[in-house]
């Protein structure tokens, strides 16, 4: 369920001195820093001494729904706090029946609780909130708005948690504020929607059974972009740790308590089915009445001696099947100097084959690369500016308008420009852009003293003052 569209996304500026930035849509790792609000219902349903763990798992799930290729882009879901509210403050965030008025008091808590410090560890950009409440229609299960990450105010969902299962409508949420619309509204993608698409209008993804739309894909290719808050590195937070597949923590009868209510388990009236294929469940006070979400039990569940379910079956678990998360190898040595002198960049590189994720395992959360400013001594010839350089050596090669001109250095008034090789001909005063990025080490402006482009990208160097051109 969503609500009003924000016409004009708001990009919020994030501190270059918070974290290291990355680059290009298709390699760059984007991550969600998650506030976890939990309201007393669900916290009365779990338990204190066992809510932490499932908002973990579930939380978990959400991530790993991020993961599958069929998103396009790299993004991971970071947990860095979880808030559990006292009955008094969650009956004042809930209005039972009035999701909009809900979703907003859920919004602006989450917003009071903000870090003031973007270095904070617990800083985040987008809040997500669990209630067993019905704060909407029957059936309703979440509401959010549109394109409204990293937004102070709009960047959160509100959630009905019954069970693992919610770690879809988590994740529709979610994508709803990342700019996605619900598969077949407004899109062509309504095909999708039986084949188990997490933006179906009514979210039937289930864990042997999810994919993101073709839509969604182009959906969240036209946003993420303009998402800054989400290219810095995430802290370390030392969670307890968890096993590889969440079922194994989780017996049947305890999904079916969590889908249901108290009182559920394992349906047993029927022994024909496969157990593995769809979780069924029934209460003793009507045995023979069975109920399902359409899913199968959470991977890892046990389903009979020395066999688990994984993907919908119930099989014996081997090294091959299990998740592997990725780890970072070792730094390379840095490389040579982008320029001999004026102040240059050199790199070092390092991979995630550490090992590298498979069958579902996380990526290596961090940058690829660092880099550090070398040569810094200024320059002893008369021409000592860089991008100047670069734009005369176009003199003899480039023609505009069928005549070769001499190309003198232009700094190009929006910021996100300045990376790229802009140069203005001394003849006509024409601008032109050379459609490449300028060298490594090129000053970001002739103003600042501090900046300067690395792979494309504007990198404030606090602390270090390069040298006049």
């Amino acid at each position: 369920i969503v609500f009003l569209r924000l016409n004009d996304v708001i990009n919020t500026k994030v501190n270059s001195s918070r974290r290291s930035k990355r680059q290009s849509y298709h390699e760059e790792i984007f991550n969600i820093e998650v506030l976890l609000g939990v309201d007393c219902s669900a916290v009365q349903f779990h338990g204190r001494e066992h809510i932490q763990k499932y908002l973990l798992t579930l939380m978990n799930i959400v991530n790993e729904i991020y993961q599958d290729g069929s998103l396009g882009a790299h993004i991971n879901v970071v947990l860095v706090r979880i808030m559990m509210l006292c009955s008094a403050k969650s009956m004042g965030l809930i209005e039972l029946g009035n999701p909009s008025q809900s979703l907003e008091n859920v919004c602006r808590w989450a917003f009071l609780q903000q870090k003031e410090d973007e270095n904070d560890a617990e800083y985040h950009d987008h809040a997500i909130f669990l209630t067993r409440q019905e704060f909407g229609p029957t059936g309703m299960q979440g509401y959010a708005p549109v394109t409204g990450m990293c937004h102070p105010v709009r960047s959160c969902t509100l959630n009905h948690e019954d069970g693992f299962s919610s770690a879809f409508v988590v994740a529709h949420e979610t994508g709803h504020v990342l700019g996605m619309e619900h598969d077949g509204q407004g899109n062509e993608c309504g095909d999708e929607v039986p084949m188990g698409s997490i933006m179906a209008p009514l979210v039937q993804a289930a864990f042997h059974r999810f994919h993101w739309s073709r839509c969604s894909q182009q959906e969240l290719r036209r946003y993420l972009n303009t998402y800054d808050c989400l290219r810095d590195d995430p802290f370390d937070h030392e969670w307890p740790s968890l096993p590889q597949l969440p079922g194994l923590h989780y017996s049947m009868n305890e999904q079916c308590r969590f889908d249901f209510g108290m009182g559920y388990m394992m349906c047993t009236a029927y022994s024909t089915y496969d157990p593995c294929k769809q979780l069924w469940c029934s209460h003793p006070e009507n045995p023979f009445f069975c109920k399902t979400k359409k899913g199968p039990p959470i991977d890892g569940t046990k389903c009979a001696t020395g066999k688990n379910c994984f993907k919908g079956h119930c099989i014996k678990l081997t090294s091959d099947i299990l998740r592997q998360d990725g780890h970072w190898g070792q730094w390379t040595k840095f490389g040579s100097c982008s320029r001999t002198c004026g102040a240059g960049v050199r790199f070092r590189t390092r991979q995630c084959d550490n090992p590298i994720p498979a069958n579902g395992g996380r990526t290596c959360y961090g940058n690829n690369y660092e880099f550090q400013l070398c040569n810094t001594e200024e320059c002893a010839k008369a021409l000592a500016d860089f991008r100047e350089e670069q734009c005369k050596m176009w003199d003899p090669h480039f023609e505009h308008q069928g005549v070769k001109h001499q190309w003198l250095p232009y700094e190009h008034p929006e910021h996100e420009e300045r990376c790229q090789l802009h140069c203005q001909s001394k003849e006509t005063g024409d601008v032109v852009s050379m459609k490449r990025m300028v060298h490594d080490g090129t000053r970001c402006s002739y103003k600042d003293h501090y900046s300067v482009c690395v792979r494309g990208e504007l990198k404030c160097l606090l602390g270090s003052i390069l040298p006049l051109e």
